[in-house]
């Protein structure tokens, strides 16, 4: 089994937005990503890094993944724990619930930013953004 941290950020909300995800094994970082995403709100940059990270293992051959996100209410969404009131988030939730039916195993836990790997993700996502933002 993998591990994936994701993060999603909005400068503005909406805004300039970015997403990333950092796979680890085993304590170490083997792979990581981020993506610009245009104009986007926050939520949105959480469920697409959600969704890229997914689509990523699943090509990547891997069938068993804790995903783990800061975002608390994305992750309580995807978990039942929230319902889905914004009808922008709606679609993009449908999207991890199919995609999640792949997976052989998949949990998805919600961790606070101080974890080490979620703060690889977050600043990747700031790098994303600087570099756009600098134009």
């Amino acid at each position: 089994m993998i591990e994936i941290y994701t993060d999603g950020a909005s400068r503005g909300n909406p805004g300039d937005s970015a997403s990333s995800f950092v796979f680890v094994k085993n304590g170490i970082v083997f792979k990581f990503s981020s993506f610009y995403l245009g104009n986007a709100t926050n939520n949105i940059a959480e469920y697409r890094a959600i969704i890229f990270a997914l689509e990523d293992a699943l090509s990547s051959g891997f069938r068993e993944v804790l995903l783990i996100s800061d975002s608390e209410l994305v992750i309580s969404q995807i978990n039942g724990k929230y319902k889905v009131r914004a009808v922008h988030l709606k679609e993009l939730f449908e999207e991890v619930q199919e995609i999640a039916k792949r997976f052989s195993f998949i949990e998805f836990r919600h961790e606070r930013r101080k974890n080490k790997f979620i703060a690889v993700a977050d600043k990747l996502c700031n790098i994303m953004l600087d570099s756009v933002c600098l134009r």
